[in-house]
C-alpha cells in the first residue's frame, strides 16, 4: 500500500509527496457505480473504450479496461495512470485533474444529477478523453523505453536523426549506399522491426495522399530491402485488406501514416505494420519510417504501439552544417 508523505521544509511550507501511478500501458481505470456499470453507461463506455485498434490482423481494443466500483476507489486502486471517474451531482460538470493521487496521472471527472446525463456529457467528451489517454501512454512508454537507450550512433551518422529505441533492438543492416538502415529486436515467436529510408526526394507530403502510391512506394523498398525465406520472395503489403491512411504531425513535421497488414511474395509469413512518411524541412528530404511485426499467435497492439513511440521520438539532424 502506497502512503502519501507530507514533510515541513526549512521555510515551514508543506510539500506533498504522491506516489507513481501504475497500471500496464494502454490500460484505463473506469470508476462508477456498480449499478450504472451494468446499465446502458457501463455499455457504452466498453464499447468506446473497447473499440478496434486499427491496423491489426486480428481485433485487439484500444485500450484494457480496469472497472472500480466507486465505493472501492481508494488506496492503491486510486493510484492508476488514466482514471475516468463517474459521479452523480447535482450540478453537470467535466473537468480534468492531473496527478491527483499518483504521478503521472490524468482523472477524468464526469458529474450529472443522473445515468443519462451522465452517459451524455460522456458522449460529449470521449473523442477528447481518448486522445489525451492516448498521449499520456505515449509519454509513459517514451519513459519507459528511456531507463535502457540503444546506441543510436549509426542512426545518426548515416541518416542524421536520432530515435529513442530500447537497448534490445540492434542494427540488422546498414545499407549506406542506399540510405536505409533495418533495426530489429527479436521476441519469443518472432521480431520488431524498424526501417528507415531516406527516400532522396523532398516532395510536398500531399503527394502522398494516394495510398496506391504509399503502397507501391513501401512495397519497392520491401522488394530491394526486406526479403523472405524463399527465393524471390519479399514484403508486400496485404492485398486483401486496404491500410487506413491520414495526415497527421509528427514532432511538428507534416506527415502521412498508414496502418496495414503485410505479407510475403512465395511465402507464407504475414503480420502488421505502422508507416510514416515524414517531410523533414530541416533537410530537404522525405523520410520513410517502417515497424513491422512477425509474431505469430500473439497479440500485437502493444508491439505496434511501442513503434509508433518510438516514431514520434525522432529528433531530426541538420546536415547540412
Amino acid at each position: 500500500m502506497s502512503v502519501i508523505l507530507v514533510f515541513s521544509c526549512n521555510n515551514g511550507t508543506k510539500v506533498k509527496y504522491i506516489p507513481n501511478s501504475n497500471g500496464n500501458i494502454n490500460t484505463v481505470s473506469v470508476v462508477m457505480p456498480t449499478k450504472y456499470w451494468k446499465n446502458d453507461l457501463g455499455k457504452i463506455v466498453k464499447k468506446v473504450f473497447s473499440q478496434e485498434f486499427k491496423g491489426l490482423p486480428q481485433q485487439e481494443p484500444i485500450f484494457n479496461i480496469n472497472f472500480i466500483p466507486l465505493g472501492a476507489f481508494s488506496g492503491f486502486a486510486r493510484e492508476s495512470r488514466n482514471v475516468v471517474l463517474m459521479q452523480v451531482d447535482s450540478i453537470k460538470s467535466y473537468y480534468l485533474e492531473k496527478n491527483r493521487y499518483a504521478s503521472p496521472q490524468l482523472v477524468f471527472n464526469i458529474k450529472a444529477p443522473n445515468e443519462l446525463e451522465i452517459l451524455k456529457e460522456f458522449n460529449n467528451k470521449k473523442d477528447k478523453i481518448i486522445g489525451l489517454i492516448k498521449n499520456n501512454e505515449l509519454i509513459e512508454k517514451r519513459k519507459r523505453m528511456g531507463l535502457s537507450r540503444m546506441n543510436t550512433s549509426e542512426l545518426k551518422s548515416s541518416l542524421a536523426i536520432d530515435l529513442l529505441i530500447p537497448s534490445v533492438y540492434k542494427v540488422f543492416s546498414n545499407n549506406k549506399k542506399q540510405n536505409n538502415i533495418w533495426i530489429q529486436k527479436e521476441t519469443k515467436k518472432g521480431s520488431i522491426n524498424i526501417v528507415v529510408q531516406d527516400l532522396m526526394v523532398y516532395d510536398e507530403i500531399s503527394n502522398y495522399d494516394d495510398l496506391n502510391k504509399v503502397i507501391g512506394l513501401r512495397d519497392s523498398i520491401g522488394k530491394k530491402f526486406i526479403p523472405g525465406r524463399n527465393p524471390d520472395s519479399y514484403m508486400i503489403t496485404e492485398k486483401a485488406y486496404e491500410p487506413y491512411i491520414r495526415r497527421t504531425k509528427v514532432k511538428g513535421f507534416e506527415a502521412i501514416e498508414t496502418r496495414g497488414t503485410w505479407e510475403l511474395t512465395n511465402d507464407f509469413m504475414a503480420g502488421p505494420f505502422v508507416n510514416y512518411i515524414i517531410r523533414d524541412t530541416i533537410n530537404g528530404r522525405n523520410l520513410l519510417l517502417e515497424g513491422f511485426v512477425f509474431s505469430p499467435s500473439s497479440l500485437k497492439r502493444d508491439m505496434i504501439f511501442e513503434l509508433e513511440s518510438i516514431f514520434k521520438s525522432i529528433r531530426v539532424i541538420n546536415n547540412k552544417k
